[in-house]
């Protein structure tokens, strides 16, 4: 079975563009004239596999130039100093030494970075190592840091992001949750791109051909199929057409394999060689070969089955340099075949060789295990060591800020203490002079407060005297009418003249309660309400009807150009409740309620009589009393509100003061 990871090689050569086999006497002309930093931006622009047949004729140079680079100061020369980790991080993971390439990684990440375009192509290449040494977890994790700081990455550069999440967890052998995975890093790319379509589709048949699911593999290797049908092969894209081409079909073939459909796996395993030796994708040639021997035994084709078998040993020989993981692959077909012609003694030796190589394999990846474990052990323990010493270097950092900090309080302190004194020193002679002046004037000012306390008490008992002389004006206008009332027989002028009586009353109250307290520039808001209800009471003389108050105590007081209307209002509307409320004999309740709401108070007069008339909800029946009551309303910018059940009820707000 093709490994997921060879489709992930190829994308990211196709998506960063096939590069042509390098024209070594061009490099090495091309090398020679550049300068140092030159050389080295020419050497990283390639991967270590791409130059490793001219790296001995550079190695030199490349050595005497890193001598050179890495004796200047660690903030000098940050770029090439980063390239070169990045080429020695490369080489080290080309030569199969994880170890070290983490080692260099790790360095360069704390050191050499420049930028975030740096540092994450330093997390993708650690991340590489560690899934080579099988540390998953790590791999996952170090995953994760690229994800969240990919979204700050530099524009203008193309950045390796290594091998996906889904890849690392099918790895794992956790091949549920690398297809979920896969479908999520599909929808965030651009699905127009063949690349990536190519590679999305060709990952699901290779994870479900793990799985054994060959007819849902067969789905997706079909889709990939017909989507490389459209981009046929054209100048410039034969190398891609012919990678894709001998990946999807050698990958469709194994799924038809899988579930014994072997006639129609045979045409595409020969698209496969022919595609794969196109773009020398050897690799792909020598599984297809003994894919086809395993078909050719199962239909008993001694002939095409032999013929097979020594075209893979020929591309194992020639081409892949009798790679031992491909020998052991193999083995096993080799000996169904030596069964198929009966040849039991061969087919016996080739199981014993398969078994002898297997369990080699088997100690050596024991060994493998153990000396990737240690190395995880040790890159744990460099990483411990190496946040003690940042831990300490941020301690030893901050004990230093402290001190400094200390030294200039201190300093400071110091200065400011002096600054003080100097301070002190001048504003006691200041004092003294201004103490004596302070003494003068404090006695100008006591003679002066004097003088306007005098003048004030004088101007109150003044006020007082205008409001009882008002008062008792109104008293003497009051008598007054009294005594026309007693002379006439009219009862219509009567009640007029005691109406006026009555309005009279309640603007006197006002005067003399403004005589009678401390405070003359206005009077309790409750004591008033009070005082002029208990007023009316004992000057109506109606029998049957009782007059009820539900007034809060309050501290807030009303101006006299507030309390005058407030009062004639009061009158006029509990005069009009005695007068028009209740038909002659019946008996009821007034009520006067004086009720504290939000930033307001508010004045209810009610009464459970016979309500008001239609006529006067409509507006269309008003007396003048009523018309007085509208006009000082408007005074007191409120709003009178009228309602008719269970009697008559007034309600109008009183600003808070």
């Amino acid at each position: 079975m093709k490994k997921i990871i060879l489709s992930l090689i190829l994308f990211f050569c196709l998506v960063l563009g096939v590069k042509a086999q390098i024209n070594k006497a061009k490099f090495l002309h091309d090398f020679n004239l550049a300068d140092p930093n030159e050389k080295i931006r020419l050497v990283a622009s390639y991967s270590f596999e791409e130059i490793k047949d001219i790296y001995p004729l550079i190695q030199d140079t490349f050595i005497r130039i890193r001598k050179s680079v890495f004796q200047t100061p660690p903030s000098v020369n940050k770029e090439v100093k980063f390239l070169f980790d990045k080429i020695e991080a490369d080489k080290e993971m080309y030569e199969r030494n994880y170890a070290k390439s983490v080692f260099i990684l790790e360095n360069c990440l704390q050191r050499h970075t420049r930028n975030i375009n740096d540092s994450l192509k330093c997390w993708a290449a650690l991340k590489n190592s560690f899934l080579k040494i099988r540390n998953y977890n790590k791999a996952i994790e170090i995953n994760h840091i690229l994800e969240l700081k990919w979204k700050n990455k530099l524009p203008g550069e193309e950045i390796d992001f290594g091998v996906k999440k889904s890849t690392i967890y099918f790895e794992v052998g956790l091949v549920d949750k690398a297809l979920m995975e896969r479908r999520k890093e599909y929808r965030a790319v651009d699905q127009k791109d063949t690349a990536l379509a190519l590679n999305y589709y060709n990952d699901m048949g290779v994870f479900y051909n793990s799985l054994k699911k060959s007819d849902t593999a067969a789905f997706y290797f079909l889709r990939a199929k017909k989507i490389l049908a459209i981009k046929k092969p054209e100048s410039g894209n034969e190398v891609f057409y012919a990678i894709y081409k001998g990946l999807i079909d050698g990958n469709l073939a194994l799924s038809y394999f899988n579930k014994g459909a072997v006639n129609e796996a045979i045409p595409l395993l020969k698209n496969d060689i022919y595609y794969s030796s196109l773009a020398d994708n050897y690799g792909s040639v020598f599984n297809a070969y003994n894919l086809l021997v395993q078909c050719y035994v199962l239909q008993n084709n001694k002939e095409l089955a032999k013929a097979y078998i020594d075209s893979a040993y020929d591309v194992l020989r020639k081409r892949l340099r009798n790679n031992a993981s491909l020998q052991l692959k193999f083995l096993p077909t080799v000996a169904s075949y030596y069964n198929l012609i009966s040849d039991y003694r061969l087919s016996s030796a080739s199981y014993r060789t398969y078994f002898a190589m297997r369990d080699s394999f088997a100690a050596l990846e024991k060994e493998q295990d153990v000396v990737n474990q240690s190395v995880i052990f040790n890159i744990e323990q460099r990483e411990m060591e190496f946040a003690e010493k940042e831990n300490l270097i941020k301690q030893i950092q901050l004990d230093d800020a402290r001190q400094r900090s200390y030294r200039a309080y201190l300093l400071a302190g110091v200065l400011i203490l002096s600054l003080i004194i100097v301070f002190l020193f001048i504003n006691n002679r200041l004092f003294k002079k201004r103490e004596t002046q302070l003494q003068f004037k404090n006695k100008q000012i006591k003679n002066q407060n004097a003088q306007i306390e005098q003048s004030l008490k004088e101007k109150e008992a003044l006020i007082k005297e205008i409001h009882h002389r008002v008062k008792n004006n109104l008293q003497i206008i009051t008598s007054m009418l009294n005594l026309q009332m007693s002379k006439l027989d009219d009862e219509k002028t009567s009640a007029i003249l005691f109406e006026a009586k009555q309005r009279i009353n309640a603007i006197a109250l006002t005067h003399q309660m403004l005589y009678q307290k401390t405070t003359i520039a206005n009077i309790n808001l409750s004591e008033y309400v009070e005082n002029l209800v208990k007023q009316i009471e004992a000057t109506v003389t109606a029998t049957g009807i009782q007059l009820v108050t539900d007034i809060v105590a309050t501290d807030s007081r009303l101006p006299i150009d507030g309390a005058v209307p407030l009062g004639l209002i009061i009158n006029e509307l509990v005069t009009n409740a005695y007068k028009h409320a209740f038909p002659l004999g019946k008996k009821g309740t007034v009520t006067v309620a004086l009720l504290k709401n939000e930033g307001n108070y508010t004045v209810v007069v009610k009464d459970n009589g016979i309500g008001v008339s239609d006529d006067f909800e409509k507006g269309e029946s008003k007396t003048l009393g009523m018309e007085l009551v509208l006009i000082l309303i408007d005074q007191l910018d409120s709003k009178l509100i009228i309602e008719n059940e269970n009697g008559s009820s007034f309600r109008f707000d009183i600003k808070k003061t």
